[in-house]
């Protein structure tokens, strides 16, 4: 019979978690533990007493923490009622460009300023009584758990996601120290992950959660080790340092001078959680919001949740926002999209190259691409023909780049089969074969020149478990669905989102 003291929570966060570097400091096990045995203090989460002397068994610190496999599947439930889902944006409503039409506002913004001005709006508007965020205190990138009480202190929360902050304390702080009861989150991905799990585990602070906002984030970094780093090669002070933004190249703004630093050099600052986080867009908020590049002065929005709808309609309506179409500025979603793909693909390279040198993978990142057993045997007693999309939207082997983007934009699949003039499958055409095209090349050349017609194919009679080991062999998001009998006859297409989705339907929730 195992002691009382093994069967605590925290021997499992600090083995798994802390020991091996893999801590964010988000403070979602602060905000959870029912004996207050945990704090974010000082760069570090500290264990203040032995927990075991109040509890005979807590699983709560683990289950909660954005780096462990618990409650994953329950935490998706939150964003499935989505009409829309891609595997580059999660599950989601709409995408739309937005800024806050206050100059003041977007002054004071990396981008548009629309989580400032949607959360002003809402306090306004009596939807919520306070909002937690990240506040940017002494220089530009480190960051402080902050408790917003009143409209102006919202002006630090915009794009404040360079540094680890434990906002989710913040939000514990919020409802038994303040009372309030109807709270703005706002974090990074992993941050949004660990409010998520705490909702999923029915926590009762999280009855005052009325709002998830998620910043769309590439990576997090130690802040010590990356202003040494500036300063060492760069001669860069961080008091000179105005802002970051980090693309495929991390480029750091001060009074007349710009400095880009390679990516491969900003790697080593990068905490070790983030280099195998599958998720750019915070797929798991109400409203993700982020930069829009190439355009200065706009974000980013995906309204994924009714209650993010509803909250970013009811700003656009009082005027505090102004919004555009995405499909008017190409450069902005093929952005988006690509670096949504570019931290996939880091994260999953990071992940076999620890797995394979034996070395410890954050066991969140571990569950995300390895399914159960008992969702490897759902798909194995299914067909692909009850999962695959029979309507295909296809292309012509003339349709020109642009257009194929422009259908892009407008639909977001990021896969077209190519179809020849007698409708017989010729290929396929996918986003990354896009990105190949410099943008100037793109009206001019056309599918036929960058199709590939290396194809991989399943028949409707296989199981979806097949199709979904061919897309896991071939690294590959979507399937082409062909006639046993005649190959060239196109019948449907699976993609790992279907997948995906068909294991998470009976998580909707209401």
């Amino acid at each position: 019979m195992r002691a009382v003291r093994d069967l605590i929570a925290y021997n499992d966060l600090k083995k798994y978690i802390i020991d091996l570097g893999f801590c964010t400091l988000c403070g979602a096990c602060e905000a959870a533990c029912p004996v207050h045995a945990l704090k974010v203090e000082g760069g570090e989460l500290r264990y203040i007493h032995d927990c075991s002397e109040h509890l005979e068994f807590c699983p709560i610190c683990y289950d909660v923490c954005p780096h462990t496999e618990s409650l994953l599947s329950e935490a998706l439930g939150f964003i499935t009622d989505a009409p829309h889902r891609r595997e580059s944006l999660g599950c989601y409503r709409r995408v739309l460009l937005a800024q806050a039409v206050d100059p003041k506002i977007r002054e004071l913004s990396h981008s548009g300023g629309v989580v400032t001005a949607v959360l002003m709006n809402s306090i306004e508007k009596g939807f919520i009584d306070s909002a937690v965020v990240s506040e940017v205190e002494e220089i530009p990138l480190k960051l402080q758990p902050s408790i917003s009480l009143v409209p102006d202190d919202l002006l630090s929360a915009v794009d404040a996601t360079y540094s680890p902050s434990a906002v989710a304390s913040a939000f514990g702080r919020a409802v038994h120290e303040y009372g309030k009861t109807r709270i703005a989150f706002v974090g990074t991905p992993c941050q949004v992950l660990a409010l998520r799990k705490l909702e999923a585990w029915e926590h009762k602070i999280m009855d005052s959660l009325k709002l998830v906002i998620g910043f769309i984030c590439l990576w997090t970094f130690s802040l010590g080790r990356l202003l040494d780093g500036l300063k060492e090669t760069y001669k860069v002070k961080p008091h000179e340092i105005e802002k970051i933004t980090l693309n495929k190249e991390y480029v750091v703004y001060m009074k007349g001078k710009t400095i880009k630093v390679p990516i491969t050099e900003v790697k080593k600052h990068i905490l070790a959680s983030c280099l195998t986080c599958l998720d750019y867009t915070s797929q798991l908020a109400d409203l993700s919001v982020g930069g829009a590049y190439p355009l200065d002065d706009w974000s980013t929005v995906i309204i994924r949740t009714e209650v993010g709808e509803k909250v970013f309609e009811d700003a656009v309506k009082s005027g505090v926002i102004r919004t555009k179409s995405i499909e008017e500025e190409p450069e902005v979603y093929t952005h988006l999209v690509d670096m949504a793909n570019y931290k996939r693909k880091i994260a999953l390279e990071e992940i076999e190259r620890k797995r394979a040198a034996g070395e410890p993978v954050p066991p969140a990142s571990v569950r995300l691409i390895q399914l159960l057993p008992k969702e490897l045997g759902l798909l194995s007693s299914l067909d692909v023909e009850h999962v695959m999309t029979r309507d295909v939207m296809t292309v012509s082997p003339e349709t020109t780049i642009m257009e194929v983007l422009e259908i892009m934009m407008k639909h977001h699949h990021m896969g077209y089969p190519v179809l020849d003039k007698k409708g017989r499958l010729d290929g396929i055409v996918t986003f990354e074969d896009v990105m190949k095209v410099k943008p100037e090349a793109r009206h001019k050349t056309k599918v036929h020149e960058v199709a590939r017609k290396d194809l991989y194919t399943v028949y409707p009679d296989e199981s979806v478990l097949e199709a979904y080991e061919k897309m896991t062999e071939h690294k590959v998001g979507r399937i082409l669905v062909v006639d046993r009998k005649d190959p060239k006859r196109l019948l449907g297409i699976i993609t790992r989102t279907d997948i995906m989705q068909t294991l998470r339907w009976p998580l909707k929730r209401r």
